[in-house]
């Protein structure tokens, strides 16, 4: 009303940065769009600031202008010669981008790296958190243990600061590096104390975790407790706060033993690959659910389906579990069909899956082969295979791992003559 025009803009990209957060991508896109229209006119520090903002709200939602307006607002920032903090924000922003839509890991955490250089140059310590955090994101497709110290060192820095929004999401990267080294329990002493000494019972987010890693272990009522209380993230337009929530309930369906419920909350799960990525957290664990869940069901459209889905991308573009997967399923498939291959190609998916996945991933695929095993009379095999899958399971304390692992004995499979 007075005139100030650029003041009303910067106020809108504050206004538009915060729906974001909130999960309101419509009202925050109408806002920051308005903000950058009058800040471009004249471009300074303030209109970087909403370009990042906007270029953000775009990477997160998978939009087609996530690459265009990521580099624009990087190469305006350089331009302008913006501060070390906001040009470090400006890379995490780029590097978020190659790291989802992109696909393109290693440029995303070299470009972390950098913003986390620029943020120490700047004694910025919200800034370091946060490239931190999201440079333990591609690390913990190949990398968990490097994963986990990047994590933890964010939250200290976020910690330190009160950044409570951001130390919630370092937390449960940390807590997502720890389930896949199979050190389930740390992971549970993190997201408990993150809700009980540090003021983050309220997050919605550590809930989610929460949930999923009681789905995990069997403790239904726990699981179903946490997704009862998710009032923002269900109202969210954020494809990651919908993948995290659809993730959730497919293991919390598994749990309970509704597969059909656990394959469609999984495969809705993977409809976000677009917009978060194949080697998401989410998706990295909704697809070996839903391929082995479609073959529990004998839907074979759907473990086609599956397959396909895997096999549209590039090698280097998936998670090397997922490759270690694809094997496993491509064996359970030849065993079902009575192909003679399937003992080499069950030997070699395990083989996989030890050097490229997780104990828990392990456990199943160990549980897969001596099933087939079983059927093949090869009792002592089978059992060895049990007993592996048993001992991961009693360490995870996974109790629909060992219920899986006690129906499948040797002695259950007919006795050749």
């Amino acid at each position: 009303q007075r005139g100030q025009t650029r003041a009303a803009a910067r106020a809108q990209a504050t206004a538009g940065h915060a729906l974001r957060w909130w999960g309101r991508h419509a009202e925050a896109r109408d806002q920051l769009i308005a903000a950058v229209e009058v800040l471009r006119a004249d471009p300074d520090a303030d209109t970087v600031r909403a370009l990042d903002q906007l270029a953000m709200l775009e990477v997160l939602a998978g939009s087609p202008d996530a690459d265009r307006l990521s580099t624009e607002a990087l190469t305006l920032g350089q331009a302008l010669d913006v501060d070390p903090s906001t040009l470090g924000r400006l890379f995490v922003t780029r590097g978020i981008y190659l790291n989802y839509a992109g696909r393109r890991r290693p440029q995303a955490a070299a470009y972390f790296r950098e913003a986390a250089r620029l943020a120490t140059q700047a004694g910025d310590n919200f800034s370091l958190g946060h490239a931190l955090l999201n440079l333990s994101d591609p690390l913990a497709v190949t990398d968990p243990a490097a994963a986990a110290e990047a994590a933890r060192a964010a939250a200290g820095h976020l910690r330190r600061i009160g950044a409570r929004k951001y130390l919630a999401v370092a937390i449960t990267n940390l807590a997502q590096a720890l389930l896949t080294l199979g050190d389930w329990d740390a992971a549970e002493t993190e997201l408990t104390q993150a809700a009980d000494a540090h003021g983050l019972a309220d997050s919605e987010h550590l809930a989610c975790y929460r949930g999923w890693l009681a789905a995990l272990r069997g403790d239904t009522a726990t699981a179903e407790t946490m997704l009862a209380g998710l009032v923002d993230l269900r109202a969210s337009e954020d494809p990651q706060d919908k993948a995290e929530i659809s993730i959730v309930e497919a293991f919390t369906a598994a749990a309970r033993h509704q597969p059909q419920d656990a394959l469609r909350h999984a495969r809705g799960t993977l409809t976000h690959a677009d917009a978060l990525g194949i080697t998401h957290e989410f998706l990295r664990w909704a697809w070996p659910l839903a391929a082995r869940t479609a073959h529990d069901l004998e839907d074979t459209a759907a473990t086609g389906e599956l397959l396909a889905l895997l096999d549209s991308y590039q090698p280097g573009h998936l998670a090397p579990m997922q490759r270690a997967e694809r094997d496993l399923a491509r064996a359970r498939l030849a065993a079902s069909d009575g192909d003679p291959a399937a003992a080499a190609s069950f030997a070699s998916a395990i083989r996989g899956l030890r050097e490229l996945s997780n104990p828990y991933h392990l456990a199943h695929g160990l549980l897969d082969h001596a099933g087939h095993l079983t059927r093949r009379h090869d009792a002592e095999a089978a059992q060895a295979a049990i007993g592996e899958a048993g001992d991961i399971a009693h360490n995870l304390r996974c109790q629909p791992l060992l219920d899986r692992a006690a129906d499948i004995t040797p002695a259950k499979s007919p006795v050749p003559h």
